[in-house]
């Protein structure tokens, strides 16, 4: 995320990917209090992969001891200097010129912003080190929510607005939106489903290594999720949902299996199952970003989770232990 510091106050401030500078403070992102300076005197945007600046106002813009001319829009290079009005007291230098991105802004101890920051992309556990909490973007309602990983319920789920704080390990964190409007377009590759994978977990004899291919029946194409811990939640999860098709339950209600019940049966506690379960969907949403809501291939509700794909077979040491009754030749 694109940043400017103020050469008198030191402070960082973020450009959105539409940034309005100006003395009206309601309705400016930055307020720059002269009388001199317009109510909204300056904008920088990002156009056409690029950042821009451009005057509004009646006593101008410079931008390294030039005045800018008036609607007239002129590119920003690292190092810029941009002040408004003629009065060079209050400086902004440009000191980076990224592209518009949702991010976490690291605070210090006074709680003022810092260079560091986390780009984000969809989900993220954070720390990354010893990670306490899940950050998830809300494709449906294109939202940021903050989720703990002590939750064993899965619904204290806060919803990250701008300027937003959270705590991630000993660090305080502001959230940040890019404001950037990206135009929907037609994808020439068909969206698919959950409904259109087949699952193929192998499992070793002790139990000890899991790995996980998923096949699109529809387009044969194989996604090779190699071998990872959270592979042998799922697997489980899909064995619950095995039971529950040779007691004859309907499709819909096959699975669920209470969060308690899996603490007890991979021997772990609460916090790492939880850490388990996303470090599962994250991989999901991340490796299958075709298909709709692949994340919820682990599906949750108040206190309980499943397996949602509905086509899988479970080998162990290269035997078969199970399979559903929909997979697909």
């Amino acid at each position: 995320m694109a940043y400017l510091i103020n050469k008198n106050t030191s402070e960082y401030c973020f450009l959105y990917a539409h940034h309005s500078f100006g003395r009206f403070q309601y309705s400016v992102d930055t307020l720059v209090n002269d009388l001199s300076v317009s109510k909204i005197h300056t904008i920088i945007e990002w156009l056409n992969d690029k950042w821009y600046i451009k005057d509004l106002s009646l006593n101008g813009t410079w931008l390294n001891h030039k005045r800018l001319a008036k609607d007239e829009s002129e590119a920003l290079s690292v190092g810029d200097k941009i002040y408004f009005a003629g009065n060079s007291d209050t400086t902004y230098v440009v000191k980076d010129l990224s592209a518009p991105a949702d991010q976490l802004i690291k605070l210090d101890e006074q709680q003022n912003k810092t260079a560091e920051s986390i780009k984000l992309k969809h989900y993220h556990l954070l720390p990354e080190s010893q990670p306490d909490s899940a950050v998830i973007y809300q494709k449906e309602t294109g939202q940021w929510l903050l989720e703990s990983l002590e939750d064993s319920q899965h619904v204290n789920q806060e919803v990250l607005e701008d300027n937003s704080i959270i705590s991630l390990g000993h660090d305080n964190w502001m959230f940040l939106s890019s404001h950037l409007e990206v135009t929907t377009q037609m994808s020439s590759v068909p969206q698919l489903y959950i409904s259109d994978l087949d699952f193929i977990f192998n499992l070793s004899l002790d139990e000890e290594t899991s790995a996980l291919k998923i096949q699109h029946h529809i387009n044969n194409k194989d996604y090779d999720l190699h071998v990872r811990c959270h592979h042998y939640l799922t697997l489980n999860l899909a064995r619950y949902r095995a039971q529950d098709a040779k007691k004859g339950v309907l499709p819909a209600n096959q699975g669920w299996v209470n969060t308690e019940q899996l603490v007890k049966d991979l021997g772990v506690d609460m916090r790492y199952l939880n850490i388990q379960i996303h470090r599962a969907r994250k991989q999901f949403s991340e490796v299958l970003t075709n298909v709709h809501d692949a994340e919820n291939i682990i599906e949750r509700q108040l206190r309980k989770v499943r397996f949602a794909g509905s086509s899988f077979t479970i080998y162990k040491g290269c035997e078969l232990e199970s399979t559903s009754d929909v997979v697909r030749a």
